[in-house]
């Protein structure tokens, strides 16, 4: 048999070796491999953004703005519009940066965390809004804690007015407890007044008188035929130029259900007399009851029921429309978790001890918005 040399075996496939790798070296026409598209792996750039950082996977915008980049961390940033961000390997928690919110602007996020401006509250169709970390809101300056204020510079005790009816006036007795909220809650800055003093043994002063409706309201001054015969009485207009309020606390009109008018009818003194308060204070704050569930004479007819809460239901929309962001309305609900039995009543219309702590509680929940604490 013939012997193969076993040098020249090894020197035949050293020179075919070397052939092959000049030819892989120099004598390809292929492209190289050019970058990857929007949207495909680590440090992709987005649709009109930057490159992506460590760790971060870019995902293409479509039609968007500009899109950030992500860094490992948890996030998903949307920077000045609609376009897609950068989605981090963490996680997807979404986050603004700088887009519009209700109004106010939204804060700038860092790291992927949560808004960090709040935007400025919509209280009855006005934006009244304050300032916080990260971004600030328009309509309203800045209180303690980024929390808004509502009153002027200038007014930093502000003059809370009660006008009302018997529920207010007594024997409601819900004012102590509403001062008793206040107080263990730390809100001392501020002053009741009115033309009375508390009948219920409190230090509230207030301007409500029994029997009346908010259409006697709206007159210079009025008179009573079935109760406080032959006393005259000032109508809203005279109590704000004696009082002098930077806070109206309006809750009338269980008297005018009670006497039949219609809800249209009622708006509409609600309405006047908060022109008429504006026209004393342009910048005067006011907060409307919507008032609690009754049942005069605890009867079985519930016609009385259901037009006061028709009433009831109107007044936030009404509040709206009417609302401006120098002088805004604030509605309080006192219907929701109110009860005209006499488990909470003295009568299925005045509340008793009970219904009247549940009262004073419901009218702190309102003030806290506006007032700010020690």
């Amino acid at each position: 048999m013939h012997m193969r040399n076993p040098t020249f075996t090894a020197i035949l496939f050293s020179s075919l070796a070397v052939a092959l790798g000049l030819a892989a070296c120099g004598g390809s026409d292929a492209p190289a491999p050019g970058p990857s598209s929007a949207g495909a792996g680590n440090g992709a750039v987005s649709a009109g953004g930057s490159g992506g950082g460590s760790g971060g996977k870019s995902t293409a915008s479509q039609g968007g703005a500009s899109a950030g980049t992500s860094s490992g961390v948890s996030g998903r940033a949307n920077v000045g519009g609609s376009g897609g961000g950068s989605e981090s390997a963490a996680g997807a928690v979404p986050a603004m940066a700088g887009g519009p919110a209700s109004g106010g602007t939204a804060g700038m996020n860092t790291g992927g965390s949560a808004h960090a401006g709040a935007a400025g509250s919509n209280i009855g169709g006005s934006s009244a809004g304050g300032s916080s970390a990260g971004g600030s809101s328009a309509g309203g300056a800045a209180g303690t804690g980024g929390a808004p204020s509502y009153f002027p510079a200038g007014v930093t005790k502000p003059r809370i007015m009660i006008v009302g009816d018997s529920i207010s006036a007594g024997p409601g007795c819900y004012k102590k407890y509403l001062l008793q909220a206040l107080t263990d809650n730390h809100y001392s800055n501020f002053q009741f007044v009115g033309e009375y003093s508390d009948d219920c043994g409190g230090v509230v002063r207030h301007s409500a008188v029994s029997c009346s409706t908010a259409e006697q309201y709206t007159h210079a001054t009025f008179t009573m035929s079935n109760c406080s015969v032959g006393t005259t009485f000032k109508g809203l207009s005279g109590l704000m130029t004696s009082q002098k309020p930077d806070l109206v606390m309006l809750q009338l009109g269980v008297n005018d259900v009670w006497g039949g008018k219609s809800v249209a009818a009622i708006l509409a003194s609600y309405t006047t007399l908060v022109q008429q308060a504006r026209a004393a204070n342009p910048v005067v704050v006011l907060a409307v009851a919507r008032i609690q569930k009754i049942r005069p004479n605890c009867g079985s007819d519930p016609a009385v029921t259901n037009q006061a809460q028709a009433l009831e239901s109107a007044v936030p929309a009404w509040a709206q429309q009417l609302s401006t962001p120098t002088s805004p309305i604030f509605t309080a609900d006192l219907w929701t978790n109110s009860d005209w039995s006499m488990a909470e009543t003295i009568d299925c219309v005045h509340p008793n001890d009970i219904g009247a702590k549940k009262m004073g509680m419901n009218w702190f929940n309102t003030l806290k918005t506006i007032l700010t604490p020690n």
